[in-house]
């Protein structure tokens, strides 16, 4: 007989709808709050009284997009189950949800402690978010949280080869106003600004579940990087006095910058990188369906979604990447 583990379908998208939501809590007024605010962010909603209610439409109905779990909610009648003995409180269903999916959005009520950080819990559930207070909108930016969480996770090899490919294109055409900062830094601080979305629409950058999570870090990269040129074109030359002139042991005066090679591109190859992307673009003046799929692809589309968005069969949209490949390919043994 298959073990639950591999009888469980595979999780579904962070972008599914409509969403879908476990509550386990035998509380009835709590039940019917959580219910509503539940309800409220758009979550279709299944309800468990015990422990062993709830692993049974986990198991049954999985995938959900999110599972809230009070903290000490008690199995069925006291009594254990077979593979959760001895079952006492809510933690131990998260454990057990956790050890099946591990990439399962739990979130744990734990309205007796009036923080987060006063809640025992197995190192495997630190990074659980825990609610601990019923109103403020807590229970909202803790659904964001998880599935900001889930979507990052969630991204494969060939999601985070298009995110670095965008934001070494990015970090590159910023030159000098990139200030040190690597592609590395441009990805980390697009994820660092939405998680701080979650708090804060206007310190961070929301995600609206509507849009394809790699199209919104593209986005947000590019939004970052636009900041940067900003904020660091005026400063890129000024330098300290201390940093110019500096006398050796000798009494000769030199500058540490006069070792270190520029890594200012040169005039002409700083007028080529501003203008790169339309020298591309005009080698398929004559072909508008390439030009339309370079300009989405450089826009951080997916392919499906240039082909939705100018309707390209799937075999057409083949053609035209022949066609774009072999032109640049030409281009590239001139």
């Amino acid at each position: 007989m298959a073990s639950p583990q591999n009888s469980l379908p595979p999780t579904r998208s962070i972008n599914a709808s409509p969403k879908s939501a476990l509550l386990v809590e035998n509380d009835k007024s709590l039940s019917t709050c959580f219910r509503l605010q539940l309800e409220t962010e758009g979550y279709a909603v299944r309800i468990a009284s015990n422990t062993e209610e709830g692993l049974r439409l986990f198991r049954d109905l999985h995938p959900f997009n999110v599972v809230l779990i009070n903290y000490y909610i008690p199995p069925r009648d006291g009594v254990g189950i077979d593979c959760l003995a001895p079952q006492i409180h809510g933690v131990q269903l998260a454990m057990a949800i956790r050890d099946m999916v591990p990439l399962q959005g739990i979130i744990i009520a734990a309205l007796d402690y009036t923080s987060a950080a006063e809640v025992p819990r197995p190192p495997e559930l630190m990074h659980v978010p825990l609610l601990t207070e019923i109103g403020n909108g807590e229970l909202r930016r803790l659904l964001d949280k998880v599935e900001v969480s889930i979507a990052i996770e969630a991204l494969t090899a060939c999601d985070k080869l298009r995110l670095r490919n965008f934001a070494e294109f990015l970090v590159r055409r910023l030159g000098r106003a990139a200030g040190g900062e690597n592609w590395e830094d441009l990805l980390k601080e697009a994820f660092l600004r939405t998680w701080i979305g979650t708090e804060s629409r206007h310190k961070g950058r929301h995600w609206n579940k509507k849009v394809d999570f790699v199209r919104h870090l593209t986005e947000t990269m590019r939004s970052i990087s636009n900041s940067w040129s900003r904020q660091r074109s005026s400063e890129r030359d000024i330098y300290r006095i201390s940093e110019l002139s500096i006398v050796d042991a000798d009494g000769r005066e030199n500058s540490p910058l006069d070792s270190v090679a520029s890594t200012d591109p040169p005039a002409d190859q700083g007028l080529i990188e501003s203008d790169e992307i339309d020298q591309v673009l005009a080698l398929f003046d004559h072909d508008l369906e390439a030009k339309q799929v370079l300009r989405g692809r450089m826009d951080g589309l997916t392919d499906s979604e240039i082909r939705k968005k100018y309707r390209f069969s799937e075999k057409r949209y083949v053609t035209i990447m022949k066609r774009i490949r072999k032109l640049l390919g030409n281009r590239a043994h001139a």
